[in-house]
């Protein structure tokens, strides 16, 4: 059967809305929710970086369209993991298929960059940056974020974001002092906190002794006081972090070997900590899959497996905390729809993101999608971009932590005149 254009919009976004019933996991992650809310806990957002541009088509099958599998002769997805008659999850990721069904998962298709660069690193850096095409902007996102909600020292947690890695990604680098974790877990956290604790104490110390605290102070810029003031704030914390980093050594069980679920196994451990994190980020490279990706198996399932599992591990390490935490995926750009001479796919155009967790509104496809026929791509080629990255960006920020983005002139050159996307509960 050949889909039309009316079909595809039919089936593709309005599929399986996901009910929040009471039992169902989405209910209690909503009333979980309620209660962190009620008792001012904020809510925490996980980034995960899929570096390398992940073709959106096999892990977010169009099975129900016959050009997907005409243009894909080798790479197509046969047992796709149904979610309607259009839709499918790659076999690979039954762990978020579930979710999705459950209503605590949705994926966000066509999602992009309004700059048409193929370039990994240019794409990554305007992603990252949110400034496509820009080259003036150097700050991340999120760390823009982190310094416009900055208050004081007094009223900021110590703990406020993490890069589970050891180099900062480029959406956490900025104003604001943000710690790049090593793979060691979060105790490299703890000990790379109270590091920078003694450096600034030791600092402080000597520059009264001297006399030179006036001097010193005037001297310092926005960045070095905010580090310095938050440092010095972190004694107790440290401590009571470091008790619940032993409780919860134990713990954390089902997350399989690898750097991704030992990153997501020390996410869940500060999350559990209620010191206010609010940001973690992490990359997942390895997307670029010019040859040999695979179908059903190969180099993307086991991926996929990966990634799915991972994320279901999180999810049930959590339990109840999953309410107020929602985990964004996303890659800069997409692949080609149809599959190369090496059993791959070439850089393309738009991407999907997935949004997991209690604030999600899943079960549902969300984005732009219009479907595969060559009147609808990008050059004949490739996926068009429907939904600005921005959007899903500010949409995030403003439904988890109630603020607005185009109040503050947070993304220059951006006026975004679309509706929400509605893939975040709201208060």
């Amino acid at each position: 059967m050949q889909y039309t254009r009316r079909d595809v919009l039919k089936t593709g976004t309005a599929a399986m809305a996901g009910l929040a019933l009471p039992g169902s996991v989405a209910f209690a992650q909503a009333q979980a929710a309620a209660k962190a809310a009620a008792a001012g806990v904020k809510p925490t957002l996980v980034v995960i970086y899929l570096r390398g541009g992940a073709d959106p088509l096999n892990a977010i099958v169009p099975h129900g369209d016959e050009r997907y599998h005409k243009v894909r002769p080798t790479i197509a997805i046969k047992n796709a993991r149904k979610v309607n008659d259009y839709f499918g999850f790659h076999p690979a990721m039954e762990e978020l298929a579930n979710m999705y069904s459950a209503g605590t998962l949705c994926p966000i298709m066509n999602t992009g960059s309004t700059h048409p660069t193929r370039s990994h690193f240019d794409a990554q850096d305007f992603m990252e940056r949110a400034a496509p095409g820009s080259r003036e902007v150097t700050e991340g996102w999120l760390n823009r974020y982190l310094t416009a909600t900055h208050v004081d020292a007094a009223k900021d947690v110590e703990l406020r974001a993490v890069a589970m890695q050891a180099t900062l990604p480029r959406s956490l680098r900025g104003e604001f002092p943000v710690l790049a974790m090593p793979d060691g877990g979060a105790g490299d956290v703890l000990d790379r906190f109270e590091a920078a604790y003694d450096c600034e104490s030791s600092r402080e110390a000597r520059r009264k002794n001297g006399g030179e605290a006036a001097k010193d102070a005037a001297l310092e810029t926005p960045a070095q006081a905010m580090r310095r003031r938050i440092a010095e704030s972190g004694r107790e914390s440290i401590a009571q972090l470091r008790e619940l980093n032993k409780a919860s050594s134990k713990g954390g069980k089902g997350y399989p070997k690898g750097r991704l679920g030992n990153q997501l196994r020390s996410v869940a451990r500060l999350i559990k900590a209620g010191k206010g994190l609010e940001i973690a980020a992490m990359d997942y490279d390895g997307w670029d899959h010019h040859a040999r990706q695979g179908g059903s198996s190969g180099t993307m399932s086991n991926m996929l497996s990966t990634l799915s599992k991972s994320l279901d591990a999180f999810a049930k390490d959590l339990g109840p905390a999953m309410g107020h935490t929602m985990v964004l995926t996303m890659s800069e750009f997409g692949r080609t729809v149809a599959e190369n001479g090496n059993q791959g796919t070439d850089h393309g155009r738009a991407g999907f993101m997935m949004a997991m967790g209690g604030p999600v509104v899943g079960g549902k496809i969300h984005g732009g999608w219009k479907g595969l026929e060559k009147n609808a791509l990008v050059d004949g080629r490739d996926l068009k971009v429907q939904v600005d990255f921005r959007n899903v960006f500010a949409e995030t920020l403003q439904t988890l932590f109630g603020f607005r983005a185009d109040e503050h002139d947070f993304f220059p050159d951006y006026k975004s005149n679309e509706k929400s996307l509605g893939f975040v509960k709201r208060a």
